[in-house]
This record gives structure tokens, sequence and C-alpha cells, in this order.
């Protein structure tokens, strides 16, 4: 028995080993046959280009033919080499060879067949790249390309291959750069570009950090052997990334969550990034081909609001949806809930109708609101003890493909500690902040705020729980009297522009979330606010200051810098530009009149009667005390109620000032004395415009102040400094005014205006300097009461002043053509005629409302109308990325009047190709005619001319305009929206983008100096040459 068992494996061993045998001579006869296959095909082919000579078929030899068009030699060398190696991607070359040079797509056919066999669809990754660099860069947006003096980079790329082929940087001893390669072994591993450059010696020698910072290219060729093949591409620490011509946006932060899709042909294709960084870089990079069967994909959201005590406190909730598809839009239906982890309570959610409205374009990152409700509608009773996380699976229903899920968690906060709520923005996005109850409530049942912004990095809930202080064994949060609010917005906007709104958007959101929710505590109150921040929250607490003084009971600045440009290296104003050597004095003043709004120094009168407290660290070498000790200078100069601190030892962050686990820097028990007793001294007043007749009649008897006090006397700061006070301003937009005086309209816009203010009894007495116009209103703090004073304005006593009832402004006065003042009403005020703080630049100025961006879809050629929608599509994705903005793109014929109405615009053509342009070009003296920018008596007919102009619409509205007299002309313009300051960056158009900018042929190689023209329009929307660069 065991011999037949013994026998009976041997044949199963006999049978097995036949079969393995069988198998392999299959598949290699069927190898054979594709290699047979292949060689004939090359055989035959290269009788035909027998008679050309190759002297090398190496790959970089070919690709260098290649880039020089050698037609003949191409063909030549690549049956020979693919002779040799039959290598993937020298096959998708001889295919691309045939299908465009030769145009014969049989044998492309072929060749792409092949390729397909041996390498797949799309190259796995690129393993050998070429840099060329570095070169000087400046800290500005927009900055001159050295390459473009020779062709730009689709010229010199052809010259990757040349080992003889040289620019030029004074980065480099002998001032030559060459070509270098850059080989990448796996997809996985980050390509790393380290230029050899002596950074230290040129620190040093030159003094200056700044130089470390340096611009250059790199470049990677990979194969598509699939036509019309959707790539999805994701860049990590690059923000724009170019695939042959088209623009697509990378991801500075390196979220490797969002992707960019491209439709591409068949054959070989160059993946571009213009770098930019400080010493070295590594950057990572994936290329993919889209699935057929997901065309959209959910994306987790960066932040939620808390459940507080198990209730709803805020509802907004932003889901970031990304389209893959590289041709249709996305439209979202329906948002639901599908399950959750408990019960009770049960929530719902819905689809807010603005994104019901708004399809998401291809290759577009857009987030979707979503509100968070109770089912039906009603508040379910909870036990108070009852505080529980709760899970909620969503289903995202689209026009497109399968529904797709995503689960939330909702934490519970008690109400005893920090907790995170959402609000919509100025922008209509969703932003969040954390919140903390004050500790001690107040008796009126409405308390002032404790507005606190945070540092680079630092997030919210953490920026307020530094709010913290050990007592009897245990951690105390918040403050007592005062409402903790720490705003947040993604992005390097310093709390200046939108970070400044959606400080203040934050505050007043907090104020009606807890009107609508009496259950949580005492009401916050928006107009009453100590302001406070650490580094660049101290800096923004300067900012938010000097622009809403008449909100502010107090201000400390902990460690902040005064502004961008002074501080460190981050924002030096055109030191090491390549643009400085071709930027004349007239652009640069117009440049930095842009960002003039956010010097902290140059509106240091607006503080004055303000209670200030500024505190660092004797040792802090990150913001130097150099900072604050000018800023207190200053402030002593004129008189102002200061404190000044430098705490010995302490650097730049600390925990304990006196005692361990005081408070710290931001909370220490001299600080919370100061921020308390102001708090003490605010009152609750009843505005006195609200007490006023429709004929303008204000009694004494409709004007009863009605005071709710902690103290037995309330501070007039109308008193203080002997009652004189000096207003500044340099934008109207910036500065809602002091002591109820705010500027309207300058005579000479972005130019220094100031109003001196004194008060004498009953008598208000202004002189005024670069003011047109005057809004009187009554200050949060501190009445005024107008109604019962004359105003004297220049020397003369204002008569028959008109109270405008239910009026922000219950007085306006402007300057006659006489130099004298009158009362005036605002029925024409901030429309298509006259600009006002509602309608004025720059440019940045059409993202602080909700906008929307409109491509042109009007040109009869389809490569038209798909790159102005790529460019559509990477201004609308710079936004989210930079900022979370939410940004809906819709083409000009879907379109309609009532909608546009609702929003501010972006518009990408030109008249021919956007049907929208046309009318705001004959708002503005910017005209196109006949393929021909004409700005007054100048004309600017180069088809390099791209524009970027503001223009009036729909009121008080703006819009955008990026046209220019080619395709050409216009990617040049939209240049003007990449983001920069490295590591970080800014949103699209926030910094040194003024009303207008015409940029010319030499543009790209210079920068600011390539302006044909740039300015502001006047308060008619006129040309100014004052305020202009040229001379039309």
């Amino acid at each position: 028995m065991r011999l037949i068992s013994h026998l009976t494996q041997f044949f199963i061993f006999l049978n097995l080993i036949s079969f393995i045998d069988f198998s392999l001579s299959s598949k290699s006869k069927k190898s054979s046959t594709s290699s047979s296959s292949s060689r004939d095909f090359l055989e035959k082919e290269g009788k035909q280009w027998s008679k050309v000579s190759c002297k090398n078929i190496k790959k970089d030899h070919i690709m260098k033919l290649r880039a020089k068009k050698s037609t003949d030699q191409l063909m030549s060398c690549l049956i020979k080499a693919l002779k040799e190696s039959n290598d993937a991607f020298l096959w998708s070359v001889l295919g691309e060879s045939y299908q465009k040079l030769q145009a014969n797509t049989k044998a492309a056919n072929t060749c792409f067949k092949e390729a397909l066999k041996r390498g797949g669809k799309l190259s796995k990754f690129i393993p050998k790249w070429h840099f060329i660099g570095p070169f000087v860069i400046g800290k500005g947006e927009v900055d001159g390309d050295p390459v473009e003096e020779y062709g730009g980079i689709k010229n010199i790329s052809q010259y990757r291959w040349d080992k003889k082929f040289f620019l030029y940087s004074e980065l480099v001893p002998g001032g030559e750069i060459k070509w270098m390669e850059v080989n990448q072994k796996t997809g996985a591993e980050p390509v790393a570009v380290a230029p050899p450059v002596n950074w230290n010696d040129l620190v040093m020698s030159l003094q200056s950090m700044g130089i470390t910072e340096w611009q250059g290219w790199v470049l990677g060729d990979f194969f598509v052997n699939e036509d019309d093949a959707t790539v999805l591409v994701q860049c990590l620490g690059v923000h724009t990334v170019y695939i042959d011509d088209s623009i697509l946006t990378g991801d500075v932060y390196r979220r490797d969550q969002f992707w960019s899709s491209i439709k591409l042909s068949r054959g070989i294709h160059t993946l571009k990034l213009r770098l930019r960084t400080k010493g070295s870089i590594a950057f990572t990079y994936t290329i993919k081909l889209l699935e057929t069967k997901q065309t959209f994909q959910v994306l987790s959201p960066s932040f939620l609001p808390d459940l507080v005590d198990g209730k709803l406190f805020s509802t907004f909730i932003s889901i970031p949806i990304n389209n893959l598809h590289s041709s249709n839009w996305l439209k979202v239906t329906k948002v639901s809930t599908v399950k959750e982890s408990s019960s009770n309570p049960q929530f719902s959610v819905r689809l807010t109708a603005d994104d019901k409205a708004f399809a998401i374009a291809p290759g577009q990152v857009r987030p979707i609101k979503v509100i968070l409700e109770y089912k039906n509608g009603k508040q379910y009773n909870l036990d108070d003890d009852n505080c529980s996380d709760v899970k909620l699976l969503l289903k995202i229903s689209t026009n497109k493909g399968q529904d797709q899920k995503i689960t939330i968690n909702l934490r519970c906060r008690r109400v005893s500690q920090s907790f995170l709520f959402t609000f919509l923005d100025h922008d209509a996005s969703v932003q969040h902040g954390a919140a903390i109850v004050p500790l001690v409530s107040c008796p009126s049942g409405v308390c002032p705020a404790l507005l606190t912004l945070h540092g680079t990095t630092v997030p919210p809930q953490n920026q307020a729980d530094s709010y913290k202080r050990m007592e009897n064994g245990k951690w105390v949060f918040g403050v007592d009297h005062l409402w903790l609010v720490a705003p947040t917005r993604h992005g390097a906007h310093n709390w200046e522009g939108p970070g400044e709104l959606t400080a203040m958007m934050a505050l007043r959101s907090l104020a009606k979330l807890t009107k609508d929710a009496p259950w949580i505590g005492p009401q916050a109150d928006a107009n009453q606010v100590v302001f406070a921040g650490h580094s660049m929250g101290g800096h923004g607490a300067w900012q938010l200051v000097t622009h809403y003084p008449d909100n502010a009971l107090a201000l400390v600045s902990a460690a902040g810098w005064i502004k961008k440009e002074d501080y460190g290296d981050s924002n030096l104003f055109f030191r090491h530009d390549i643009s400085t050597s071709h930027t004349s004095p007239s652009v640069k003043s117009i440049l930095e009149a842009c960002t003039a709004e956010n010097d902290a120094d140059k509106h240091v009168t607006n503080l004055h009667g303000v209670p200030v407290m500024i505190r660092i660290g004797a040792a802090d070498r990150t913001v130097h005390p150099y900072f604050t000790r000018r800023m207190f200078r200053l402030l002593r100069e004129q008189r102002t109620n200061v404190t000044y601190s430098e705490i010995a030892g302490k650097e730049h962050w600390w925990w304990d000032t006196y005692k361990t686990n005081d408070g710290g820097v931001v909370n220490d028990p001299v600080i919370r004395k100061f921020s308390v007793d102001h708090a003490k001294n605010a009152a609750i007043i009843s505005p006195v415009a609200s007490h006023c007749e429709k004929d303008g009649d204000c009694s004494s008897g409709d004007t009863t102040e009605k005071y709710k006090s902690f103290s037995a006397q309330t501070t007039d700061r109308n008193t203080a400094g002997n009652g004189k006070f000096q207003l500044t301003v340099y934008n109207p937009v910036a500065n809602t005014g002091l002591r109820g005086v705010r500027v309207m309209q300058q005579i000479i816009p972005f130019r220094k205006s100031s109003i001196e203010i004194f008060f004498s009894s009953n008598l208000v007495v202004l002189t005024t300097v670069n003011v047109a116009r005057i809004c009187l209103k009554e200050p949060s703090i501190s009445p005024v009461s107008w109604h019962k004073r004359s105003v004297e304005v220049d020397g003369t006593v204002v008569s028959g002043m008109k109270y405008q009832a239910g009026q922000e402004c219950v007085i306006s006065l402007c300057k006659s053509d006489v130099n004298s003042w009158e009362s005036c009403h605002d029925t024409m005020f901030e429309s298509k005629i006259v600009r006002g703080p509602a309608n004025m630049g720059p440019a940045r100025r059409v993202a602080e409302g909700p906008f929307l961006i409109v491509t042109g879809t009007s040109s009869q050629a389809n490569h038209i109308t798909t790159t102005l929608r790529q460019f559509a599509v990477y201004i609308a994705n710079l936004f989210f990325l930079t900022s979370d903005a939410w940004v809906p793109v819709v083409s000009d014929t879907d379109l309609n009047e009532e909608t546009a109405e609702q929003y501010n615009l972006i518009l990408v053509g030109s008249p021919q190709e956007n049907s929208w342009i046309k009318q705001f070009h004959e708002k503005v003296p910017l005209k196109h005619e006949s393929n021909t920018l004409v700005l007054g008596r100048c004309t600017f007919s180069s088809p390099q001319t791209g524009a970027v102009f503001l223009a009036p619409h729909a009121g008080s509205r703006l819009a955008l305009i990026i046209t220019g007299n080619s395709i050409d002309g216009i990617r040049d313009a939209v240049s003007l929206a990449t983001p920069t300051i490295p590591p970080m960056t800014r949103s699209p158009f926030s910094n040194m983008v003024p009303d207008y900018v015409i940029t010319g042929p030499m543009f790209r190689s210079h920068g600011p100096g390539g302006y044909l023209c740039t300015g502001f329009w006047n308060n008619h929307w006129g040309f100014g040459r004052e305020i202009s660069s040229c001379v039309c």
C-alpha cells in the first residue's frame, strides 16, 4: 500500500511539471510573437530611415533631437534604440513622432500599443528631472523671470540636454548656471533640489536673509499611452503646476488630498514647476489616471462645530468636494443623514441654496455649505449631564456618478470648556473660531468680548485655552466678565485684509449666536471689545484697533510686530527683486499704497484714548523688543495711556510670569486685571440714531442714553488728552472712524488723509487734510451725541445739518468746490458713478464679499474656451487652497442678471470671449477696441498685453476683469493671482494689486518693471494722473 501511495504522488508530480512546462511554453510563444511583431515593425520602418545617420542612441540624445524637431535623425535613432532596448518611454516617443510629425496614425497606433504593453497607460513616475537655477527673486507675488529673456521656459527647455548651454545668475560664482539633472529612484521619494550655492557667504556679505530665497525651473517628462486620458495631478510643496501649456494648482501646505485634473493626448508631456523657496526644496508629486467609477471625491472637513452641553450652538459645516473630471461639471443635488451613532438628539442636514445653484467646475475643489439642524426643527430636552460625541453618516448626491458617504464626528464640550463654533464669513465661506463663556457673568446680561488673535500656525482652540491659570490645584479657563473669542482663517493673511474681516465677522457671529441661544449664558457684545493677540496676533491686535478704535475698550499686544515689510525678511520691498532694475518709482509708489493701510505705526494716532498694554519677553528673538519699543515711543509721544513691560528672562512664549501656572504671556494677573478693569468700564447704550424721527428731528426727549455699567462712573473717552484726537487714514475702506468721525472719501485716493478732532463743550472742531466726505456716527464707546453739538469743519460752522434716521452715518458732510462743507445725502454715493468705502479698491476688495468667477465661452475656438476655464478654475482653487474660500465658477452663458447682482464678479476673457466683459469696459476709462487696450491717450496694441481692472457692478458691488489682447496677454494677467511667501501663501490679489494693472511684452521678464501702466481710479471711476504710473 505504501508503494502504491508513493507511485501515485510521483505521477501527480510529473503531471504538474508537464503543466508548468506547457504554460511557460505558451507564454514564451506569445511573448516571442509580440516581440516578433514589434521586431518586424522596426525592421520594416528601419529601412525607410536607413540612410539617415544616427551616431548616438542614448535617451538623452533622442530627447535632444525631439526638442530640436530634427525629424529624420529622431526617427532613425528611435528605431535603432528600440531594436536594442524596447523601452516603453521610447515607444511612446516613437508613437508621438508618427502621430505629430509623420501624420501616420496606423504606425502611431502600433507604437502606442507596444508602449502600453511595456509601460502601461501612464508613467508611474518621472525618473529624471532637469533643473535650471537658482535666480534671485523678490518677496512680492510678482517678479521677473530671467529665463524669459531667452524665450521663456518653453524655449530653453529644448537645451536641457545641451551641456554647453548656460544662463546668468548673481547667486553663483562666475555668474553662469547650467541645467542640472535630478534623479528619482522611486515615485514615493521626494524630488530634492539643492542648488550649489554658498548661502552663508551671501547672507553675511549682503547682511540679508532675504537673499536665500530664489527661483528656478524644474522639468520632467512622462508618457500617456491612452488618447484623451483624464490625468489627475497632485504636487505638494509648490503653488502652481504647468503641464505643457496648461496651468494647475499645487499645494504649498503639502496636504495630500487635493487633485487637479487635465485631459491629455497620447504622447510625451512635460510637467513644469517654477520653484520658489529658501535654501533647498523637496517637493512630491503624483500622477494617475482617473477611475471612471469615481468622478468626484468627498474630502473630510478641516473643522467642525462642537456641541455644547449636548446642544447645537452653531450649525454650518464646510465639506470640500473635488470634481475629478476634466470636462464635466458636477452639481451636488442633496446632502442627507443616513445614520447616526445615537438617536437622542437626532440631527438632520441640508444643503444651502447657494450650493444648489452652482455646479462645481471640472478640476475644481470647492466646499459645499451644509446646515446642521434638529430633525423636525425641534430641540430635544436633554439632561445637562448628557454630553457625548455624535457620529453622523452623511450621503452626498450629485448629477454624476454614485452617491458618496462621509462620516463626521461632532464633539460635545461642556459650557465651562472652550468650544469651536462655525459661522458664515464676509465672502460667504464657512469659517470657525473658539470661544469660552465668561467666568463671571455681567449684571446687564450682556458681556463685552475679549478678541484674541493667534500667532502663526496656532489653532484657535489652543489660543483660547492659553487663557488659563491654576487655582487651588485646578485649571481655570477663560476671563471674568468677558466672552473669550479666538477666530482663525487658513492662510498667510497676518490678520490684514481678509484676516481682519474674518476676525470681526467671528465676533459679530458669536454675538448673534449667543442672542439666539440664551441657554449658554450672557450675550456677547460685538461693539465693546478688548482686542488682544500674540506674535502675528499681536500685529493683528494693532491692526484691528487702529481700524476699529471706537469699538476698543482696551488693547493688549504681546510680542507683536508692526508691519511685515520691516519684520524679518518675509516682505522685503524691492530689495533683491529681478524687477528692481526695471521698475520706476511711480510704479513702486502705487504698489506701496496698496498695503499702507496695514502699517500700524502710520495709524498710531488712531489709538489715542484707547488704554494700551504692550508685553514682550526681554529675551525674545523671534519678535525683537525693538518693534514693541518703537510703538511704545510713538504712543508716549502723543500722550496715550500705555503700559509697557519687557519681562526679564522671558523669550517669545512663556506660561509662568510671576509664579508657576499664573497665566503666562497672555493671561497673567497683570493682564487679567487690565482687561477686566476695562471690561467693567463698558456701557451698553442705545444708539442715538435709532431715536431719530424719519423727518430728521432728534429731540432731547427721544435720546435718553441708557447705561448699565459695573462701575459708578463710565470714563468719557471724548475728554482724553484734553479732547484732542487725530484720525489717520490711507484707505477709507479699512478704517471705521475715530470718535464717531469717519473718512468716507478722499480728495486724492490712497494718499494720507487726516482729521484733527477737538471736543470743546458742545462744539466739535474738525480740521481736514485730503478729505472730501465725512460720516458722523455714534461710537459704541462714549457716545458723542452729535444731535446736541455744533460742528465746525475747516473754519466753517456747518449749518442745517440733516440727520439720517436709521443710517449708520447720522450726518454726512461733503466738501464743495469752493472748499466749504455742507450736509449731503447718500442717494448716489457708492454707485456706478461715485465711489466710497463699499466700492473702493484695491483689487483684493472684490473678494471681501461673496463673489463668482465667470469664464468666457464665446470664442469659436474650443481650445480658447478650455484655456479660459482652466484659468478660472486655477484662480478659484487658489482661493480655496490659500484661504478656504467658497468660490463658484460659472460660464458667461449660464449667468443671469438676477444672480449676478447678488455677487461681486471676477471675469476672465476678452469681450470677444466673455459676453459679460464689454459692459464693464464701458464703465471705466480702460477700453477694448479691435484687440487693443486704450486708456485715455495711451494705446496698448501689442498682442502680449494683459490687464486686470476693477469696475462698478450692481450698485455698490465690484467686478474684477482679467483680460488682454490675446490669450497670452490674458495668461499674464492671470499670473497676478499667483501667491507667494513660501512656505505659506496669501490669497490671490490680496497684496500689491491696485485698481488696475496693464502688463506688456516685458512683463514676464521684468515683473512690475514690465507694467505699462498701473494705478487707482478716482472718486468717479475716472483716470487720474496723480494716482497713476503713466501719463495718459
